[in-house]
């Protein structure tokens, strides 16, 4: 069970982001309580993780089957050249217990499948999608579905990347906007796309957690590096989703 008073040195590590308006010691302490799964082990994860954690997620759940590669390092931040042939969840769970000794850790080097997804989701508020993978983007909307929570969801490519929210019961869910699954061959990419990706899926956690609300229900946002814009497109909830309509009258 997460317990979410605060101590002093947790008062002072957490100082300038209770100083917010509208954020404050209340905020601080839901966050605490908190526990969120992280889907990857990658360049998003290593952004999300890092924030989620320096900035007082009670606890973090990070699950990746995969081994470090020599290519990884180019934009997984995590992760040095010591960590080659080594697990992810375990170098990633040991380098995040580092970071803050007032949060939880737990790496998982498992593969995300229809048999584990709702046990690895099932006692979390949020689920953030890092895995550029859309078979397991599915899985990951029905265990959202299933349990009503929040899933994070973002994809980079060469200097490309998208973001939004779904919520399903609340808002689209991930089928609903992308109805077909394409994952393609490994993209292109720069390495510091995932961690613009990641630190924003890491704000708006922040910003569901905390109480703020969702920034993004509703709206897929785009980000292109080569010309440094933004844009956005809406999104809806599809009364014919074959995953979420059973939530909607």
């Amino acid at each position: 069970m997460l317990i979410n008073n605060l101590s002093p040195a947790e008062v002072t590590r957490y100082a300038r982001q209770m100083a917010l308006e509208g954020w404050g010691r209340e905020a601080q302490e839901t966050l605490k309580s908190s526990r969120v799964l992280i889907a990857g082990a990658g360049g998003l994860a290593s952004a999300v993780a890092l924030h989620l954690l320096a900035t007082g997620v009670g606890a973090v759940r990070l699950v990746d089957s995969s081994r470090v590669t020599l290519s990884d390092l180019n934009d997984q931040v995590l992760y040095r050249e010591r960590d080659l042939g080594k697990s992810k969840a375990s170098v990633a769970e040991r380098r995040l217990k580092d970071l803050n000794p007032f949060s939880l850790v737990e790496g998982q080097a498992k593969t995300i499948s229809e048999h584990n997804i709702s046990r690895l989701a099932g006692n979390c508020n949020l689920v953030i999608d890092a895995m550029n993978n859309a078979t397991a983007g599915y899985l990951l909307n029905q265990a959202a579905v299933k349990f009503r929570i929040p899933l994070i969801h973002a994809w980079v490519w060469e200097m490309n990347g998208r973001l939004t929210t779904f919520w399903p019961g609340q808002g689209p869910c991930l089928a609903c906007a992308f109805p077909e699954a394409s994952n393609g061959t490994k993209p292109a990419l720069m390495g510091p796309l995932p961690g613009i990706l990641g630190a924003l899926q890491a704000l708006e956690a922040l910003r569901i957690l905390g109480g703020k609300g969702p920034g993004l229900l509703g709206r897929l946002l785009f980000f292109k590096g080569e010309h440094f814009s933004f844009s956005e497109k809406p999104i809806k909830a599809n009364p014919q989703c074959l995953v979420c309509r059973r939530l909607y009258p």
